[in-house]
């Protein structure tokens, strides 16, 4: 355990070391301009490593208490949806206008973070991102009680589709999807024209590789059965036309 808790402490200090070099080219870069692949690469890390290392794994305290729900809630509406909205969902100008987007709290990305990671990070918030802290704002109670409240919105029923007569056009499908690609981090894992990971294969060119949407759509709900051996997850709890837009998207690069 004690080994343990040196290894991530020791990483945690080396951290800051390590990216010295890449912080540096960040000094003049502006919000309105395409991010360079340093700047993609540090915003993502720190969304996906630094938070984890430093957010401590400890039961909510107030999750027996239905009334600190309710609470968060009217807490939440004060202080997050300006940028994350008023369901979670992320779809307000501000927050798609941040680099990254803010996240859409409702997806899976943010369901696998645990309530004491999403304290730190309400707490704390993320560098290199539009998050703020917040730990001079909220004490500890009512940061616990808008973690409960993001759980609600987690929750609550996914809204219906769209009637037909209001689907997107194809182009607004692709910059649907283009938000899409990377609030859930499939750039984390896949590489897309300079920037991103190389857990997945690069999909710089996924346009050209002649799969019909059905496939697309189909590898999307359960990545294994088209893949064996995939681990990508399934994005099963995304809206149809959610699915639509990230295969609009990754059709058009070509």
């Amino acid at each position: 355990m004690n080994a343990h808790r040196n290894g991530h402490r020791n990483l945690s200090l080396l951290l800051p070391l390590c990216l010295a070099p890449l912080l540096l080219t960040l000094v003049s870069c502006s919000a309105a301009a395409r991010p360079s692949k340093a700047e993609s690469t540090l915003a993502n890390f720190a969304k996906d490593v630094v938070i984890p290392l430093e957010a401590r794994s400890r039961p909510n305290p107030l999750a027996a208490a239905p009334a600190a729900a309710k609470e968060g809630l009217a807490l939440y509406q004060q202080s997050c949806a300006v940028c994350h909205g008023s369901d979670g969902r992320s779809d307000t100008p501000i927050g798609r206008g941040l680099y990254p987007p803010a996240l859409d709290l409702t997806s899976p990305h943010v369901k696998r973070w645990s309530d004491a990671e999403l304290f730190w990070i309400i707490r704390n918030g993320i560098r290199l991102t539009g998050m703020p802290a917040w730990n001079g704002q909220l004490s500890d109670d009512q940061t616990w009680k808008t973690v409960l409240a993001v759980r609600e919105l987690q929750k609550a029923t996914p809204a219906p589709p769209p009637p037909a007569t209001a689907r997107l056009s194809a182009g607004e499908l692709a910059k649907e999807g283009s938000l899409l690609f990377r609030q859930e981090n499939c750039i984390g894992c896949h590489g897309l024209r300079g920037e991103g990971g190389t857990i997945g294969p690069d999909l710089s060119d996924e346009g050209r590789r002649g799969r019909t949407d059905a496939w697309m759509i189909g590898h999307l709900l359960d990545p294994s059965a088209y893949a064996p051996g995939s681990i990508m997850p399934p994005a099963r709890n995304l809206s149809e036309q959610q699915i639509r837009a990230l295969t609009a998207f990754l059709r058009a690069q070509k």
